[in-house]
């Protein structure tokens, strides 16, 4: 099916949607927070409404392990960005790639950077499921709740929720006007604006617009060989939504998106503390880097998505279209050295250009008989992809010295990974009793891979290697095979029983899959195998003592299959990597997440989670070590049965609390969280380790008496703790990435 036949359907299906249909419309777009019924004491923990299941309800009653926080409490805690959620959600981390992110939940998660691969996280924006990495931060003042679904997501959403999936939902445009607008000032010269509008334009017709601008002018560190700043952040863009009403039971609306974000805090990488480079390079300090030119990084992404919901009495009909269009180009070096010139050592690579255009539809058709004891859903999803990359490789000189016998020539590297995917699922939910309730769901998806490419010798650029005549070409064809197919069917069974009106259990059964494919800058790597995972988990929700505590627990266990992991060893080509499967991994571990209201205006939320990651069967790995020669590393094969996964410490907690004080002046509200996270691997060989430590945030916020302004005062990373978001090992080089350092300032806000 094509892409215009498909865009056919779907508009045909809006069309469609404006003319008929009896029932009313499903709420797509609940509220953040309902109160339920106050305890004698006046004090009980809020309600809180997810759409995890395609469809809203109580957190409490879904049986799925989810963190779910509101605009207001992301606010109040200081969280700017999906990559600061890690601070409130255990067992939840991200590794910095270029400007984007990868997520590990539960030891689940990519090493690969960039658009190279698809991550078995998945992250959504609106029902939108975004295609890669790079496409997965936000900070727009727009967001009214982020969902963090725990393990495998494989039938109502199905691609790449290997491990879980994370939801962003912004707001809806709403019934009366209202204005969010604030401006911030921090440390390192950063300025931050955010607006966010809502206004009916008529009795069906409404609109909002939220729009950001951030920039960071003074940056963490320096460059020690060029002498300027780095680890800077600049973001602009813009999202809207227009509604649009015409019957009570249909709805359309019409969504755009666009950011650009130019910074170097994912590539400006330093030697890894205690390593030594290639060419003799040493850890150069705290927020410094040493390598011949400043890297950069930019990341263009804009969307447009089409949203209908029609109702027909017995079910609601669901549309939602979309296209994503991605452009990254980024220039770095291939590891954190200078490039001295020593046979056979460093490249520079430069030029890297990144591009995915990405269409998507989905039609899905869900119950609306709420007195029914079978609640159902079923669909259908079309996802086509077209992905670039382009890397320019040189070897390097110092000044006008070059080495007369490289083993690396000037090369452009050029690849094509179209995607193809077509699914179709169904769900439904018996209630076996009033307290009883079973829920069985399968998902078949078939998956068409092509690779295709060139790789052409260059000519040479100041310092580098002398130009070669570019008379070479060679491509993929007829090296490996370049057209690969991958059919697999996801099911979820769970069993979950209401124990009491406030107590919940459930057991779950979940299989997850993701996806083979292909490395596109390697022509020698055949495309890799699916990852499936098997997901057993028992779980109880409980709010306790007359809804003062709420406190949630599961206990689950992974037989992760076929891990797709990428390293730049040998064989890899120079500046490249090749991507391959690991055989399994056993992951156990137990989650705890709880809110406590013990008297009015105080509230004392967090998390912890115990996990035992490890690979049970991967022999013929690889591993790095020292180099016997004292200048960088070594590969070799070796066995890592028994090796824990990356990004999996073995416990992880948030603990955060909540003030709320109201005077003559105004209110006040005081907010201070801890996440901490426990020693973990950066790679599966568990050599180059993050060391445990505690990130510390704070604000207090002041809101003067009728009126719709406020002041905040915030710090993150109080503790000044010294941490990575990101560790690496490539072209021979052990590399990191810092995280940020104390940051601080003052927030001035005006809402109505």
């Amino acid at each position: 099916m094509s892409v215009k036949s498909t865009l056919g359907i779907s508009v045909a299906a809006i069309a469609l949607l404006a003319f008929g249909g009896t029932a009313q419309a499903q709420d797509a777009q609940p509220a953040e927070a309902t109160p339920p019924a106050a305890n004698g004491s006046g004090v009980n923990v809020t309600e809180i409404i997810v759409t995890a299941n395609k469809r809203a309800q109580n957190m409490q009653e879904v049986p799925i392990s989810i963190a779910a926080f509101g605009a207001e409490a992301l606010t109040t805690q200081g969280v700017k960005s999906v990559v600061d959620l890690p601070q409130l959600t255990p067992g939840l981390g991200f590794t910095r790639t270029l400007v984007g992110t990868n997520a590990f939940l539960r030891g689940v998660g990519t090493t690969s950077a960039g658009y190279s691969t698809e991550a078995p996280i998945a992250t959504y924006i609106d029902g939108l499921y975004l295609p890669n990495s790079a496409a997965s931060s936000f900070s727009f003042n727009n967001i009214e709740r982020i969902e963090v679904l725990k393990g495998p997501q494989g039938t109502l959403y199905g691609r790449n929720t290997t491990g879980g999936l994370i939801h962003v939902i912004t707001k809806e445009p709403g019934d009366v006007p209202a204005v969010d607008m604030s401006a911030s000032y921090g440390n390192y010269d950063t300025v931050q604006l955010n607006f966010y509008g809502s206004t009916p334009i008529s009795d069906t017709l409404a609109v909002n617009f939220a729009a950001l601008y951030i920039d960071q002018g003074d940056g963490w560190g320096k460059n020690l060989f060029t002498g300027n700043d780095v680890y800077k952040f600049h973001d602009v863009g813009f999202q809207g939504k227009i509604r649009w009403q015409p019957a009570p039971d249909t709805k359309i609306t019409l969504r755009g998106f666009y950011d650009k974000v130019e910074t170097d805090q994912g590539n400006a990488v330093a030697m890894f503390p205690g390593s030594v480079g290639t060419d003799g390079s040493t850890y150069p300090g705290q927020y410094r880097i040493n390598t011949r030119f400043d890297p950069y990084a930019t990341q263009r992404m804009y969307s447009v998505s089409l949203k209908g919901e029609q109702g027909l009495g017995f079910a609601t009909l669901t549309s939602i279209t979309g296209y994503i269009d991605n452009r990254s180009p980024s220039l770095q070096t291939q590891g954190p050295v200078l490039g001295q010139p020593k046979l056979g050592q460093s490249a520079i690579n430069l030029g890297g250009l990144q591009t995915a255009k990405t269409f998507s539809q989905e039609l899905q058709l869900a119950s609306n008989n709420k007195s029914s004891p079978l609640q159902w859903i079923v669909g259908a999803f079309y996802y086509h992809d077209k992905t670039m990359i382009q890397t320019d490789v040189y070897g390097t000189c110092v000044a006008n010295v070059c080495d007369p016998n490289p083993r690396l020539l000037p090369s452009r590297t050029t690849g094509f990974q179209k995607t193809e995917s077509l699914s179709a699922y169904a769900e439904g939910t018996y209630d076996i009793t009033d307290s009883t309730h079973l829920t069985l769901g399968l998902r078949y998806t078939s998956d068409r891979k092509q690779l295709d490419g060139t790789l052409v010798p260059l000519a040479g650029r100041p310092n580098s290697i002398p130009a070669f005549p570019p008379s070479v070409i060679t491509s993929p064809d007829g090296v490996i095979d370049t057209d690969v197919k991958f059919d697999k069917l996801t099911w979820r069974a769970v069993l979950a029983q209401d124990l009491t009106p406030d107590v919940h259990a459930y057991v779950s059964m979940n299989r997850g899959f993701k996806s083979g494919g292909f490395n596109p800058t390697s022509f020698i790597n055949p495309a890799s195998r699916p990852e499936v995972l098997d997901a057993y988990e028992l779980g109880v929700k409980s709010e306790l003592f007359d809804r003062v505590l709420r406190l949630n627990l599961a206990g689950f266990y992974y037989n992760y299959q076929d891990i797709q992991l990428r390293t730049s060893a040998p064989p890899a080509p120079p500046g490249s990597t090749i991507l391959y499967n690991a055989a399994s991994a056993h992951i156990k571990g137990l989650d705890a997440d709880f809110e406590l209201t013990p008297v009015k205006g105080l509230l004392i939320n967090g998390g912890l989670e115990f996990l035992d990651a490890k690979y049970h069967d991967f022999p013929d790995a690889v591993c790095t070590s020292p180099s016997p020669g004292g200048f960088g590393t070594i590969t070799t094969i070796c066995d890592l049965s028994g090796a824990r996964l990356p990004q999996a410490p073995k416990f992880s907690y948030s603990l955060g609390i909540t003030y709320k004080l109201d005077t003559a002046i105004g209110g006040f509200d005081f907010n201070a969280n801890d996440g901490y996270k426990s020693t973990f691997a950066w790679e599966p060989d568990n050599r180059l380790k993050q060391r445990s430590y505690h990130v510390v945030n704070a604000s207090i916020t002041w809101t003067p008496a009728d009126t719709g302004f406020s002041v905040q005062l915030y710090g993150r990373n109080l503790g000044g703790e010294y941490y990575f978001v990101s560790g690496a090992n490539g072209g021979g080089n052990d590399g990191y990435i810092p995280a940020a350092p104390r940051t601080y300032g003052v927030k001035l806000r005006y809402q109505f």
